[in-house]
């Protein structure tokens, strides 16, 4: 029996760093891909994990690539681009309210995940929150999938996981996780709904 449901963030509960390329092309003048792709190399796996800081992140980012763009501006841009994902906190309202366990497992960085706490306070909707930047373990290490089972006090077999990158939900499956691929608020209702969660309805607003 379902009673326990853990979200991934970025790009299931709100909007994380994709976006900020397509600004940022612009101002570099280059393409948005290549853009994306140096956002998203190996500096980003060290500021996730708390080994470094977004200051250093992007002055590295900044450095290796010659950008000629103060940091200032690029914080910026990333800011902006956080944004809740349409009707995904009307949906974990309704799953609390229901009595599920509900968690957070992230990959994410601190400044990042501070900004969008004071701002958006989604880290209230769930009982159990867990960020990469806090305890150094990245999906898909299976310690990140155990650690959070722990502290929920739940079991694999009784847990649903929502994530939207195929790779994360191996390890949960692995587990005896039930896994959800996101894509968008209407497909995960009618998931969750044929898992026997009913009652989210599409009003999700």
């Amino acid at each position: 029996m379902i009673d326990t449901i853990i979200f991934d963030l970025s790009e299931v509960q709100m909007t994380g760093l994709v976006g900020v390329e397509k600004r940022l092309s612009a101002i570099l003048n280059l393409p948005a891909s290549e853009v994306l792709h140096k956002l998203s190399g190996p500096d980003i796996v060290l500021f996730f994990n708390g080994r470094i800081t977004e200051e250093e992140y992007i002055s590295r980012i900044t450095s290796k690539n010659k950008w000629p763009v103060e940091s200032a501006v690029i914080k910026k841009l990333i800011r902006e681009n956080f944004r809740e994902i349409e009707g995904m906190r009307a949906i974990v309202k309704r799953l609390r309210d229901k009595g599920y366990k509900l968690g957070l497992l992230s990959v994410h960085g601190r400044e990042w995940v501070e900004y969008i706490s004071r701002k958006f306070k989604h880290h209230e909707l769930f009982h159990v929150v867990s960020y990469s930047f806090e305890n150094g373990i990245s999906k898909p290490n299976r310690r990140a999938y155990t650690d959070i089972l722990d502290k929920l006090g739940s079991k694999a077999e009784n847990t649903v996981f929502i994530d939207d990158n195929e790779s994360n939900l191996v390890p949960a499956r692995e587990l005896g996780m039930m896994v959800i691929l996101f894509a968008d608020t209407a497909k995960l209702i009618n998931e969750l709904t044929a898992l026997g969660i009913e009652g989210l309805g599409q009003d999700t607003k």
